[in-house]
């Protein structure tokens, strides 16, 4: 099997205070570590209904998406350098040019980032299924004539 051409040459990085691929794929990781513990933190809270600490667990997640967002900007950038559209394609080519320890930080990325992204989609059906459970609820008192001036939504 013939894979010449089958990658892009590899750019040099623009400047010399780039990091390491390697560096920003195990920051990824890191970060993406991170985040599937406070999404497991948060589905376990949904399981207790706990409001209070919900609504924290959830600003926790989210405001750490938001810090992690300017690294995984980085390592598209990276990955963008050494001609890759994705993690996959990007562990191959770093294998190509020889860089294994790179290339398994790239599949474990890969992989981290696939099992958050499941995760990911369960606590969103949990969360609307509370969602579902909440509105049932408060339209099941408004139907018994619980509905005393704010008190409804504080019962619920």
């Amino acid at each position: 099997m013939n894979i010449s051409g089958q990658f892009r040459p590899v750019s040099p990085p623009p400047s010399g205070d780039t990091p390491p691929v390697s560096s920003l794929l195990a920051q990824g990781l890191d970060l993406v570590e991170e985040l599937t513990l406070k999404l497991q933190k948060l589905d376990s809270l949904m399981l207790a209904g706990k409001p209070n600490e919900i609504s924290e667990a959830a600003a926790s997640v989210e405001a750490a998406l938001n810090d992690a967002a300017p690294a995984f900007a980085e390592i598209a950038e990276a990955m963008g350098r050494l001609g890759a559209s994705d993690l996959a394609s990007a562990a191959a080519q770093l294998r190509h040019i020889e860089q294994t320890d790179a290339a398994g930080l790239a599949d474990a990325l890969r992989g981290a980032l696939t099992r958050f992204a499941k995760r990911s989609v369960n606590a969103s059906r949990r969360a609307q299924q509370l969602n579902r459970g909440l509105n049932a609820a408060l339209r099941s008192l408004q139907a018994l004539g619980v509905q005393e001036a704010g008190r409804l939504i504080a019962e619920a």
